[in-house]
């Protein structure tokens, strides 16, 4: 009997080490947002995603648009609880954003949207 019970907490060990090492899933890229541009500033657009990311994820917003300013080039927000998430972001129309997700050390690949 001790020795089955040994051999039980065995394999229950290995199991968990094994789980432990395998890899996650890749973190999916967030949805597409909807964007519109701001009413009280032409040069920034409002984006918003209902439900569209990893809950409490951080999102990383780049725009590459090499006319910009570079600390203007970069925004974000963080999800709530349930994925939903909005920022501002400084653009122009035909800019193509970068939107990522980071969730511990996990990023995301990008969704790339073009502002309208």
């Amino acid at each position: 009997m001790l020795r089955a019970l040994r051999h039980a907490v065995l394999a229950a060990t290995v199991f968990v080490a094994i789980a432990c090492a395998s890899p996650t899933l890749p973190l999916p890229p967030p949805a597409v947002p909807t964007i519109a541009q701001s009413t009280t500033d032409p040069t920034k657009y409002h984006l918003v995603s209902t439900r569209g990311a990893e809950a409490n994820a951080i999102i990383v917003v780049v725009n590459p648009n090499p006319a910009l300013p570079l600390d203007k080039r970069v925004s974000g927000s963080q999800a709530d609880v349930s994925g939903s998430w909005d920022c501002d972001v400084q653009a122009t129309r035909g800019d193509v954003l970068e939107i990522t997700q980071e969730f511990g050390s996990t990023r995301s690949t990008p969704t790339n949207v073009q502002v309208p």
